[in-house]
């Protein structure tokens, strides 16, 4: 009798073990299932984030555009026909002048004539139909060219590779990108020197602006682009990832700024955005 009591326990311990453990697997397994839910759950809401997000900012940047699109139109029409009409009243107005007079007005004409160069670039250079025509590589160009027709700063600008043109979308969001960092050149880097490199390769285009400005700390920079969540720092990241663009800028205080733009030509990568 006891042998068999013995048995008979021994047996219900092993039965309770198996249980036990079936129950615990189940447990475990059930668990990690549900984890790898929340998993696929928050990837899936991060994706519908960052989709939202993207389409938010296309659509601003396509506001942008008919904005930019439609005070070059105006520029165009208007203000170079008001520029018209001021050079052929003071061309009127020089046959009867003379002395100091007369070398006003011939000096006037001229600051009119390169008003009319002036602001028929600037007409260019807001009109997107116009760079998707000439390219992007075009367009910086003439952008280069206006920026060193001030006479403030000097331009070294370097092309090489063999020169193709990208999808439309990403010429357009790559050339106001490039305005964005030169205009924060112009405004902040006290700069009187800009390098720009653009290097077409196989499988990539690199795109590099610096200048030998006061430079910032990045750091301060970064955490109040975020603070204010529009201008900076955070623009220029913002269009970097339109276009799956690689972006890293360097800079520190007294020592300028150099911008490095990689864009991967027909690959979907992860990006970084090392600033």
């Amino acid at each position: 009798m006891p042998q068999s009591f013995s048995e008979e326990t021994y047996l219900t311990i092993i039965i309770s073990t198996l249980l036990l453990l079936f129950f615990g697997g189940l447990l475990v397994f059930y668990f990690f299932r549900q984890q790898k839910k929340r998993y696929k759950y928050e990837q899936e809401v991060s994706a519908l984030r960052e989709s939202f997000s993207q389409t938010i900012l296309k659509s601003k940047l396509e506001i942008q555009e008919l904005t930019l699109h439609q005070i070059s139109k105006e520029l165009h029409a208007n203000f170079s026909h008001l520029v018209s009409l001021i050079n052929i009243n003071l061309a009127a107005a020089l046959p009867g002048s003379e002395g100091d007079i007369k070398e006003h007005i011939l000096e006037a004409k001229g600051l009119t004539k390169q008003l009319m160069t002036d602001v028929k670039i600037l007409s260019v250079s807001l009109n997107s139909d116009h760079i998707m025509k000439s390219g992007f590589s075009k367009a910086l160009e003439n952008e280069l060219k206006r920026l060193e027709r001030t006479g403030k700063y000097e331009v070294f600008y370097t092309r090489s590779g063999d020169t193709f043109k990208l999808e439309p979308e990403k010429e357009i969001i790559l050339f106001r990108l490039s305005q964005e960092i030169l205009n924060n050149i112009v405004q902040h880097a006290k700069a009187s020197k800009i390098t720009v490199e653009l290097d077409y390769q196989p499988d990539r285009v690199l795109f590099t602006i610096a200048d030998n400005g006061v430079g910032f700390d990045i750091t301060d920079a970064r955490e109040k682009s975020v603070e204010k969540s529009s201008t900076g720092l955070m623009n220029i990241a913002s269009r970097a990832s339109l276009i799956h663009a690689d972006l890293n800028v360097e800079s520190n205080l007294g020592e300028g700024t150099t911008v490095k733009i990689v864009i991967p030509l027909n690959v979907d990568k992860t990006v970084n955005h090392a600033y």
